[in-house]
């Protein structure tokens, strides 16, 4: 019987110094769930720009005179579609998280829900105007540091990691986000003075060089993925 008390005792002192251990910690799904609805929510208002006017002409000549405005969604769905992806890659390797990881992903939350003012102001201003190009340069920019931050934090916070996950991703996504891509914004803004078709241009080109260059990156690993057990197999006869 007092084996069994002590025993109970132990498993009670190390539950404690568990919780302990964890006090100011949160698992990252409600994070998660906040960030999707943020990100759904920003989708849809991107759509509610999508507006013709009320007049005799044709569906298609109206469309075509509004074209600016579709070319501002596209450029802007794309642009959350992208940084959804960057930020489930950086969030899908937490098994944890703590005040200073909310605070960080609600400083992506602000960024992003800036797009739709941004992707506004180059449908309707139109992209010659400088100031439009400037501003959602400078959105593009500051979802770029906010994400690259958020990778940071979880590569010098390793704890807060799945201890079976590669930090590899999450490296490239710090150096890509906080200095490449921050970069490449600063640029479209000074271009915005002198060309501002160029500068929407120099955001685009990056956006295409780092999808076809992450496109064959996963081909790449998808294959040695597939090689490898053939080659433990025939190392292992």
């Amino acid at each position: 019987m007092e084996e069994d008390m002590m025993g109970s005792e132990v498993e009670d002192d190390s539950r404690l110094k568990g919780d302990a251990l964890v006090e100011g910690q949160f698992k990252p799904e409600r994070m998660n769930a906040l960030t999707d609805g943020v990100f759904a929510i920003v989708l849809t208002l991107l759509v509610l720009d999508l507006k013709l006017p009320e007049t005799d002409e044709s569906i298609l000549a109206l469309m075509s005179n509004d074209r600016r405005v579709f070319i501002a969604w596209l450029i802007s769905f794309l642009l959350i579609a992208r940084f959804w992806l960057v930020h489930h890659a950086v969030t899908a390797r937490l098994q944890q998280c703590h005040v200073g990881t909310l605070a960080l992903n609600f400083g992506v939350l602000g960024s992003v829900s800036l797009v739709p003012f941004s992707a506004d102001l180059i449908g309707t201003e139109r992209i010659a105007e400088p100031w439009s190009t400037i501003v959602f340069a400078g959105n593009v920019g500051l979802m770029s540091l906010s994400v690259g931050l958020l990778a940071r934090h979880a590569l010098r916070e390793p704890y807060l990691l799945h201890p079976d996950q590669s930090r590899t991703v999450l490296s490239r996504h710090r150096s890509h986000h906080l200095y490449v891509l921050p970069t490449v914004a600063m640029a479209s803004v000074l271009l915005a003075f002198v060309h501002p078709y160029l500068a929407v241009g120099v955001l685009l080109a990056e956006f295409v060089v780092v999808t076809v260059w992450g496109g064959w990156h996963f081909r790449t690993r998808s294959r040695l993925d597939r090689t490898r057990p053939h080659a433990f197999a025939e190392g292992s006869s």
